[in-house]
């Protein structure tokens, strides 16, 4: 049944991101969909960010601010955002993006109107840290072709998503895969719902060269990389030491290619679609 206006509950963790959080935050403190309660969580900022945020709060009362006693990091303190949430609907947001104006208002629409579908991404402009447009990107958009990239590259931007909050109550970020825990939380949801993306560019991502997902400084998180994708890979068609050639390939190219469509990701999404076309036409016939 389509609810007219369903609370939405915007999460937003932050940490030292005070260059850029006050525009994060009026990007939806001013969306077109009204019906929000927005939760933000200060994980023990040392700059100046917990002070901008209480700025924000006493400007709009739809605010709940919260902040870590001690440094959580961003799982935990993500986890503790959707156990507060009161909303139909839980929208990722980071601090230091910035959501068009009609972002939240275009997913609730999208979802409500297609029960189906458990969490839904959009595709998003790339920016660097002047603000400058440097690239837009080219998701799959159906359940089909998600399920087929997402073995691959993980198919959605973070700060992009809606999902419902039965599901994500129920599934939860997995607290031992820190700054891989989203495409390791997609991975477990598609195995058991729909997801798509919206066409549109409905978020301005920015690259940052300290960020922790361009960097991939920490051998951890290439570990879990190489696990989450080498498990999707046929092992009747790659042994083992092959689907870890693969997957390291995908970390590789994500390094220099963050949030992009690289060449590599097409070649292999699309030759499966191909083949997996061609298996289907003969079994028809």
């Amino acid at each position: 049944m389509i609810e007219k206006n369903p609370l939405v509950s915007v999460i937003i963790p932050c940490y030292n991101a005070e260059k850029y959080v006050e525009s994060s935050i009026r990007s939806i403190m001013s969306q077109t969909y009204r019906n929000l309660e927005i939760i933000i969580t200060d994980d023990c900022s040392t700059d100046g960010t917990f002070e901008i945020l209480q700025k924000l709060a006493k400007e709009d009362s739809r605010i709940k601010l919260y902040k870590n006693e001690i440094n959580l990091k961003i799982v935990k303190t993500l986890n503790n955002m959707i156990e507060v949430s009161l909303g139909k609907y839980i929208a990722r947001m980071d601090a230091d993006d910035i959501s068009l104006p009609e972002r939240i208002e275009r997913q609730v629409d999208f979802l409500e109107k297609n029960s189906d579908i458990s969490f839904l991404g959009t595709n998003a402009f790339l920016i660097d840290e002047k603000n400058f447009v440097i690239g837009k990107s080219h998701l799959p958009l159906s359940p089909n072709d998600i399920n087929i990239y997402i073995k691959y590259a993980n198919p959605f931007f973070h700060p992009t998503m809606m999902l419902r909050s039965d599901i994500i109550k129920k599934m939860r970020y997995n607290e031992e895969f820190f700054s891989a825990e989203d495409y390791e939380l997609w991975k477990r949801i598609t195995s058991v719902c729909k997801a798509s993306n919206l066409k549109d560019c409905l978020l301005k991502y920015r690259i940052l060269k300290t960020s922790v997902s361009n960097s991939f400084v920490t051998k951890n998180r290439q570990e879990f990389l190489l696990n989450i994708i080498s498990q999707s890979i046929d092992d009747e068609v790659y042994k083992l030491s092959d689907k870890r050639v693969i997957a390291n390939l995908l970390i590789t190219k994500s390094r220099t290619k963050l949030a992009e469509v690289s060449i590599f990701y097409k070649f292999i999404y699309y030759s499966e679609r191909f083949f997996y076309r061609i298996k289907n036409a003969f079994i028809k016939f």
